[in-house]
């Protein structure tokens, strides 16, 4: 076990439950929720709840960005017919989206298990 505080632990679980309600079940409400948290966390740097909190928060943006923003722009700037483009843009944001579900599952695990977690490509931001 770890030496974070339960209320911490249990913060962070929440954290990417959240992060996985919002790519699976609902959009933006668990998003906002999400920084509502991170301005309550900001000053507890240290803390397990603010390293899931931040990676989450910063992963969302990531997945919206990467789910969204980048298939519409697919869409709008393909020049192949529409059975093309639409069988290339539900492959594209399947396999994005599994990714960044998988991120969470194993952002789940390490919170339930009271460790930080560190999303690759995502730690250094």
């Amino acid at each position: 076990m770890s030496n974070f505080n339960q209320k911490d632990i249990n913060t962070a679980i929440f954290a990417e439950t959240l992060f996985l309600a919002n790519l699976l079940l609902i959009p933006i409400i668990p998003f906002l929720i999400l920084l509502y948290l991170f301005k309550q966390y900001f000053h507890k740097k240290d803390s397990i709840a603010y390293n899931h909190i931040r990676q989450t928060l910063i992963a969302s943006v990531f997945a919206g960005i990467f789910i969204i923003i980048i298939a519409v722009v697919f869409y709008f700037f393909s020049a192949t017919s529409a059975g093309i483009t639409w069988t290339i843009i539900i492959t594209y944001i399947t396999c994005v989206h599994s990714v960044f579900v998988m991120l969470g599952i194993y952002g789940l695990s390490k919170a339930m298990s009271g460790q930080l977690v560190k999303f690759p490509l995502i730690q250094h931001i």
